[in-house]
């Protein structure tokens, strides 16, 4: 019974230590996201910017699209051109908008990874500007769309448990 006692408080410290170790870790790199410059450059349909954060590998920004509009708007994208500070274009993104109905609200979020990322400009384009645009710019809007590599995550279970 003292062996299983024992246990038991290791096993008690162990997740004590890692769920402060991962609150920690997870405090830590929120920390480093500030707060960056935008620009919308479209008058209609309305876009609000609620955030837009950076660290010096990657970011995010999302908020709400408004069609103000008199018609639907089909076959549209957001566009997001992310600059350094010197102004340079460090990358594009998109976020598709189909079939968006008079007065609908949407949410709209958008990752990168680009370096150095200082201000964003917004614009809206056509689905003909999208023909050549490759799926990749799409793909880190979505995560759950994302396929597991089992084998790299076999792999990483080896190494760290091995």
């Amino acid at each position: 019974m003292k062996r299983m006692k024992t246990f038991f408080m290791y096993f008690l410290a162990f997740v004590i230590l890692y769920v402060v170790v991962d609150l920690g870790s997870y405090l830590t790199l929120k920390s480093t996201y500030i707060a960056r410059n935008y620009e919308v450059n479209l008058e209609s349909p309305k876009v609000t910017v609620n955030e837009f954060k950076s660290t010096i590998l990657n970011g995010y920004i999302n908020g709400t699209i408004t069609n103000d509009t008199d018609e639907v708007i089909t076959g549209k994208a957001l566009k997001f051109d992310y600059y350094s500070k010197n102004n340079v274009l460090m990358g594009t993104k998109y976020s598709k908008i189909d079939n968006f109905l008079i007065g609908e609200t949407k949410d709209f979020e958008s990752k990168f990874n680009f370096d150095n990322v200082e201000n964003v400009k917004v614009s809206l384009v056509d689905s003909l500007e999208l023909q050549d645009v490759d799926d990749l710019d799409f793909a880190l809007d979505d995560f759950s769309k994302d396929p597991i590599n089992w084998f790299v995550l076999l792999g990483a279970l080896i190494v760290v448990f091995g």
